[in-house]
């Protein structure tokens, strides 16, 4: 293969592409690699060979990995403070944990079956925050509700809130 050098003149060129096996981690197959090539430099390699990688998936996935994070936790953010002037600042702590903890738990999930994180997945969790989100208004708003009901200062505050669940948990469950 040639290709144009810095003079302008054709040089022979070789290509070499790596692809990763299905399931690994591009970002550590990328890491590998490079290390890898290191190692070779000055031995294998001669010093006058240069190595110019083109396409670095690793660094790619890792970048839209850490965008679609920090897009997901500017709206965790965002819909608690939203909550926090419509509802209340419990009701927006509620939501500000409810989201966090459920996706510490789905990812504890996925490490312990050995699944692993790609863009597609980040992605439909974040969609799975919105339904979260969504569910997580509709109780809170309901309780709220419930507590501020006529009589329902002569209950225990526990009774109000399972009575609120109960009244929207098996329809927002469905809707789910």
């Amino acid at each position: 293969m040639l290709h144009l050098g810095n003079t302008g003149a054709p040089e022979a060129a070789v290509t070499l592409s790596l692809a990763k096996r299905p399931g690994a981690n591009a970002i550590d197959v990328v890491n590998t690699v490079l290390a890898k090539v290191d190692t070779l430099r000055g031995t294998l390699l001669p010093d006058d060979v240069t190595v110019t990688i083109t396409r670095d998936y690793g660094h790619t996935a890792a970048e839209k990995s850490n965008e679609l994070l920090l897009h997901m936790g500017i709206a965790v953010f965002g819909v608690a403070l939203l909550i926090l002037f419509f509802l209340g600042w419990r009701e927006s702590l509620v939501v500000l944990l409810a989201i966090p903890s459920t996706l510490a738990l789905t990812l504890l999930v996925f490490y312990l079956y050995g699944y692993t994180l790609n863009r597609i997945t980040l992605f439909a969790l974040i969609f799975s925050i919105g339904i979260l989100v969504d569910d997580a208004i509709v109780v809170v708003e309901n309780i709220v509700r419930h507590v501020r009901l006529p009589g329902a200062e002569k209950k225990p505050l526990m009774q109000v809130a399972l009575e609120a669940v109960d009244e929207v948990g098996n329809p927002t469950i469905l809707a789910t």
